[in-house]
C-alpha cells in the first residue's frame, strides 16, 4: 500500500539541474498513469524536507544535501543523469557519446577539416559528448582540439570578459573554416559572442553547433545556432517509466537506459560547405539536395562538370572514401533520422532515401551499423 493510504502513486521530483523539457517528459507520463507529481523543488529551488512518497525522480549533481536527502528517503529513486557515477541508482541518460557523433556527422558532412570542442564543464556527460565527437572526425580531421575551460568556484565580476578573450584567442589561431561543438546552448552563444568581438565571420569562417535546441538562445542572437536535439523530454517520460517499474516491485537495468538525440534542428550557424575546390562543393550539394532519388557518382560529376575520375580523386583525397561511399554516408545518415524521429514504415524510409527497395536499404544497414533498420529503431528507444 502506498503511504497516504491511496493507490495513487505519490512522486518527487527533484532535479538538480531543472529543465521544463524533462519536467513536461515526466509529467505526461505521471497524468497517464495516475500519479500525484510533487514539483515543489521545481518551483521554489529547495529540497521538501519531511516530503513522504512513493518514489523520487532525480537530476544528482553536486548539491550533497539533495544527495543525503535521496539517500534517506528509503524509497525507489530513478537518476537522470550521469554525473553522480560514485552513487549507485538506477539511472537513464540521454546518450551524450551519440549526441557528439552526431554533431561529428553534421560537420563531417560539411567537409571541415578544422574542428574543436568547447565546454566549460568537467563531468562525464561533457566527456562522453567529446569523445563522440572528436572519435567521428577523427578520419578526415586535420586539426581536432579540445577547449576546456573550467568554471571558477569563486567567480569574477569580469568573468565573461575573461572567457570572451579566451576564446577569441583560439579561434583567432585555428585554421578557417573551422567547425566548433559546444557542450549545449549557452556554450554555443558563448563561442559566437567571440567570434563577433573578434571579427570572425559566422558560418563562413567559423560554423558552431550547440545541443538542446533551446530557441530561446538560438534564435535570439545574430546568427541564429544549429543545435543538436537532445531528448530532454523523452528523458523524463523514460525515467518516469523506470521508477513506475521499479515502485511495482520490477527490477532494475545492470546499465543505464540511454536516450538517443533526435537529428539537428540546422539555422544559420551551421549553413556553410568547408571545401575550397568548386567542383567538389557543387558535387556534394547536388548529393545532400538529391539523395532522395536515384542517383550516382556520375551524376554528381556531370552536375560539377569535370569527369568523375577526377572528382573522385578529390574526394578521396579531402574525405578519404569514394564519392559512392559519400552518398551512402548521406543517406544513411538521413534513414536514421527518419527512423528515429518518426514513425514511417521501413519501407518508407527507404524509398525516402534513396535506395532502391527495402531489402536493399535493410542489407546496406546491416552492413554498416550491425543492426536491421527496425533492430536500429528499437534499440535507441524509439519504440520503447
Amino acid at each position: 500500500m502506498p503511504r497516504g493510504g491511496s493507490s495513487q502513486k505519490s512522486v518527487l521530483l527533484a532535479l538538480g539541474r531543472y529543465s521544463a523539457s524533462t519536467h513536461m517528459g515526466v509529467a505526461r507520463f505521471a497524468s497517464r498513469h495516475n500519479w500525484h507529481l510533487n514539483c515543489e523543488m521545481a518551483f521554489s529551488g529547495r529540497i521538501p524536507e519531511g516530503w513522504r512518497g512513493d518514489g523520487i525522480i532525480t537530476v544528482l549533481d553536486r548539491q550533497e544535501d539533495l544527495v543525503s536527502f535521496v539517500r534517506r528517503a528509503g524509497v525507489p529513486v530513478v537518476d537522470l543523469s550521469v554525473t553522480r557515477q560514485d552513487i549507485s541508482v538506477p539511472r537513464v541518460s540521454g546518450d551524450h557519446r551519440a549526441i557528439g557523433q552526431t554533431a561529428g556527422e553534421l560537420f563531417a558532412e560539411r567537409g571541415f577539416q578544422h574542428f574543436a570542442w568547447f565546454t566549460t564543464r568537467d563531468d562525464p556527460a561533457a566527456k562522453l559528448r567529446e569523445k563522440g565527437f572528436l572519435e567521428t572526425v577523427k578520419s578526415q580531421a586535420i586539426t581536432a582540439e579540445s577547449w576546456i575551460l573550467p568554471e571558477r568556484s569563486g567567480r569574477r565580476a569580469d568573468e565573461w570578459s575573461v572567457k570572451s578573450r579566451w576564446l577569441i584567442k583560439r579561434l583567432k589561431a585555428i585554421p578557417k573554416p573551422a567547425a566548433v561543438f559546444a557542450f549545449h546552448d549557452p556554450e554555443a552563444a558563448n563561442v559566437l559572442d567571440a567570434c563577433l568581438l573578434g571579427g570572425i565571420d559566422v558560418p563562413e569562417e567559423v560554423a558552431i553547433l550547440g545541443v538542446d535546441n533551446n530557441p530561446v538562445v538560438c534564435e535570439s542572437v545574430r546568427v541564429h545556432l544549429s543545435s543538436v536535439n537532445h531528448d530532454l523530454e523523452g528523458l523524463g517520460y523514460a525515467g518516469a517509466e523506470l521508477l513506475e517499474k521499479l515502485m511495482h516491485g520490477g527490477k532494475a537495468p545492470p546499465n543505464p537506459i540511454l536516450i538517443p538525440p533526435r537529428g539537428i534542428t540546422e539555422r544559420r550557424s551551421t549553413d556553410a560547405l568547408a571545401v575550397k575546390q568548386q567542383s567538389v562543393r557543387i558535387a556534394l550539394e547536388y548529393m545532400r539536395c538529391n539523395y532522395s532519388r536515384l542517383i550516382g557518382p556520375d551524376d554528381a560529376a556531370a552536375e560539377a562538370g569535370v569527369p568523375r575520375a577526377h572528382l573522385e580523386n578529390e574526394f578521396r583525397r579531402l574525405f578519404h572514401h569514394s564519392m559512392r561511399s559519400e552518398l551512402a554516408r548521406i543517406r544513411l545518415q538521413r534513414a536514421k533520422e527518419l527512423l528515429l524521429g518518426t514513425d514511417l514504415p521501413v519501407a518508407d524510409v527507404a524509398a525516402r532515401t534513396g535506395f532502391n527497395t527495402a531489402q536493399y536499404f535493410n542489407n546496406v544497414f546491416r552492413r554498416e551499423t550491425g543492426l536491421t533498420p527496425l533492430s536500429y529503431r528499437r534499440a535507441r528507444g524509439e519504440e520503447r
